[in-house]
C-alpha cells in the first residue's frame, strides 16, 4: 500500500504544483492526474474496496465533461458576440454556470464520500480531515470565494497522507 499512497501523492503534487510551469503545466497536470488514478486503483485493491477507486474517477470523468461543456459554451459564447447577439451571449453564459455548478457539487460529494472510505479502509484519520476541508471550502468558496484556500490546504494534507501510508497485505 506505501507504493500506490505514493503514486497517488506524486499524483496529487504533479496535479497542482508542477501544473502551475509555464506552457507545459498541462502536460504536468495529465501525468499527475494519471499517478494519481493508477494508485487510487491499487490502493482499492489492495483494501479490496472497489468504491474508493470508483468514487475517485467520478470527479474526474465529470471535469471532462466539462471541459467539453465549456469548449462549446465558449464557442456559442464567440459566435453570439459576432453576431452581436447578447441574448445570445447571456443564454450560454446561463448554460455554462448552471452546468458547472451541478458538476463541481456532484464532484465534491464524490471526493468526500471516497476520502471518508479511504479513512474507514485504511484506518487513517488524516483521511475525513481531507474530506472536511473539501467540504467546507465549497461552502466558503460560494459564500465568501475564500474556500479555495481550505481546498487547496485539503491537497496538501491528501498529499500529506498518501505519503505516509504504511504497507498492508492484500486482503484475499
Amino acid at each position: 500500500m506505501k507504493q500506490a499512497g505514493f503514486l497517488a501523492g506524486l499524483g496529487l503534487v504533479s496535479s497542482y504544483l508542477l501544473a502551475l510551469i509555464p506552457m507545459a503545466g498541462w502536460v504536468f497536470a495529465i501525468i499527475g492526474l494519471v499517478l494519481f488514478l493508477v494508485g487510487i486503483y491499487k490502493i482499492s485493491e489492495i483494501t479490496n474496496e472497489k468504491r474508493i477507486f470508483q468514487l475517485f474517477l467520478i470527479p474526474v470523468i465529470l471535469g471532462f465533461i466539462a471541459t467539453i461543456i465549456t469548449l462549446i459554451t465558449m464557442a456559442s459564447a464567440i459566435a453570439s458576440i459576432m453576431m452581436r447577439s447578447l441574448a445570445g451571449l447571456s443564454a450560454s453564459m446561463i448554460v455554462l454556470i448552471v452546468a458547472a455548478v451541478i458538476i463541481l457539487i456532484v464532484s465534491l460529494v464524490s471526493y468526500v464520500k471516497a476520502y471518508r472510505l479511504l479513512a474507514e479502509v485504511t484506518k487513517m484519520n488524516i483521511f475525513n480531515t481531507v474530506a472536511k476541508l473539501y467540504k467546507w471550502g465549497a461552502i466558503l468558496l460560494i459564500v465568501f470565494g475564500v474556500g479555495a484556500i481550505l481546498m487547496l490546504v485539503g491537497v496538501i494534507v491528501a498529499t500529506v497522507g498518501f505519503f505516509s501510508m504504511e504497507q498492508k497485505q492484500p486482503v484475499q
